[in-house]
């Protein structure tokens, strides 16, 4: 039976396959914009080729014709006569002949007679024009800079991305196994005779809370099996039965663990498979230059939701190990709040956004936080409401405690989902989610500051006087300031 580390064995598979998936793309991504560049670069030199027959045909002079195809990094020699001419670059509109520089040369598949030589980093195209000898040359250089430039920050960014999810499975991993090593502990110090030791869960109902419990119960059981003789055989078969109770417990925390890599892996994945489909189209198909950068903005977009998916999970383990990164100072959270609102209306097109705030309520935290808070729950209320919906954000101090309160006129929550909201990566409407980009950690992260900064956040039912809004309501408490 092997017994390496299910922490290692997890981190190490899935940087393993993040490492070759990101190998994989970054040459794919090169070879192919390479192979593009360079022949984007020789299209354009045999269109210029093309092109010089056209204006030869015209009467142009050789100076003038050299004139009319020099520019945009191609130089042009043109030799006829016993004679060599050397295109320049037109100073400007009705100089020098009355050229008008290289312009748009028709597109041309394929020109006659047009030799193609490779000299070192230079790219020819030499023609034959009018009895001359036409040679057009442009050099490769801007190209291998603009791939090395690339493969640089795609080297930066893989070891980054590498970096930062290991980091972060690492943290992720010990965090989920850490109530099965103190299981483990307490087991191991059963064995050995100690009965004094005690899990003491503090939600005892949770899936670890109840495993716990379940453990903890079965140790007093012992002890009052070893006290009373009597009772030895009733005790030995409940203990049994809460073994056997607790061994179910613990596999279905082990299966939220799985769960929980699922996810996180299942949100990795969809950028990936996004970057992956996008260089498989350029390699496939050699779309038009157009496609081309559409597909490449896509995929800075894939990698950027990526790296917000990684912010968003190591924010979560961090405030899981209870440690915010928050600098406490007095907040003014009527001003904060209008700030966000500000902000938010200008992305809510077409909804109303309403105000009653307030003034002067202070409280101590992190503005930088508190304004996620704030952000992630008028985020929420704009997405879930329609255009010509309404928004509502109230703050009122009760018994010595901010109240912020957001309404709006969307679907609503059902009573049932309330607080299953808050859970990581869960989504009501998994497909409006992802179309917006949703990983469903924006609720658990404004609980999560919330708590941080000593306060609460609950989803309620909406109440009056927000008569109209029968929508979702999310409620924040914080402790004023003194």
């Amino acid at each position: 039976m092997r017994t390496t580390s299910l922490r290692v064995r997890v981190v190490a598979a899935v940087l393993a396959m993040l490492t070759m998936v990101l190998v994989t793309v970054g040459i794919l991504i090169n070879v192919v914009l390479g192979s593009q560049l360079r022949a984007d670069l020789q299209q354009r030199l045999i269109d210029r080729a093309g092109y010089a027959q056209i204006l030869a045909e015209q009467g142009l002079a050789p100076q003038s014709l050299a004139n009319q195809l020099t520019g945009d990094d191609v130089t042009v020699t043109y030799s006829i006569g016993g004679d060599t001419v050397y295109g320049r670059i037109n100073p400007g509109p009705g100089r020098d002949g009355g050229d008008r520089g290289p312009g748009a040369p028709p597109h041309a598949e394929n020109v006659p007679g047009a030799v193609v030589t490779q000299t070192g980093d230079r790219l020819s195209v030499t023609q034959t024009v009018a009895g001359g000898t036409l040679t057009l040359s442009s050099s490769e250089t801007g190209i291998d800079g603009a791939l090395a430039q690339l493969r640089t920050i795609e080297v930066v960014a893989g070891a980054l991305t590498i970096i930062v999810t290991g980091l972060l499975l690492t943290g992720v991993v010990g965090v989920a196994l850490r109530p099965l090593t103190r299981m483990t502990a307490l087991a191991l110090a059963i064995t050995e005779g100690g009965r004094g030791g005690r899990l003491l869960p503090s939600n005892p109902r949770t899936e670890i809370g109840r495993t716990a419990g379940a453990i903890d119960d079965m140790l007093q059981a012992l002890e009052t099996a070893e006290n009373t003789s009597r009772q030895a055989a009733s005790d030995a078969q409940a203990a049994e039965t809460t073994a056997r109770d607790a061994a179910q417990l613990a596999a279905v925390a082990e299966e939220r663990m799985r769960q929980l890599l699922a996810d996180v892996s299942h949100e990795l994945r969809t950028p990936v498979a996004g970057l992956q489909a996008s260089a498989e189209t350029l390699l496939r198909d050699n779309p038009p230059r157009a496609t081309r950068e559409s597909l490449t903005v896509g995929m800075i977009q894939q990698t950027q939701r990526a790296a917000r998916l990684v912010d968003d999970l190591l924010l979560m383990t961090r405030l899981d190990q209870g440690d915010s990164g928050a600098a406490f100072t007095p907040v003014d959270l009527s001003e904060l709040a209008r700030g966000v609102v500000a902000e938010q209306r200008l992305l809510g097109a077409g909804r109303e956004f309403s105000l009653a705030l307030a003034p002067d309520v202070w409280v101590s935290g992190d503005a930088q936080r508190l304004a996620q808070i704030v952000t992630n729950l008028l985020g929420n209320a704009r997405n879930a409401t329609e255009a010509g919906g309404s928004i509502r954000t109230s703050l009122v101090v009760v018994d010595g405690r901010a109240q912020l309160d957001v309404s709006d006129s969307g679907a609503g929550v059902l009573a049932g989902d309330r607080e299953r909201i808050f859970e990581r990566f869960v989504r009501l409407d998994p497909s409006r989610a992802s179309n917006r980009g949703g990983s469903g950690l924006g609720l658990s992260i404004a609980r999560a500051l919330a708590r941080a900064h000593g306060g609460t956040l609950e989803c309620l039912e909406p109440v009056a006087p927000a008569v109209a809004l029968r929508g979702a309501r999310f409620v924040v408490t914080l402790p004023v300031a003194r």
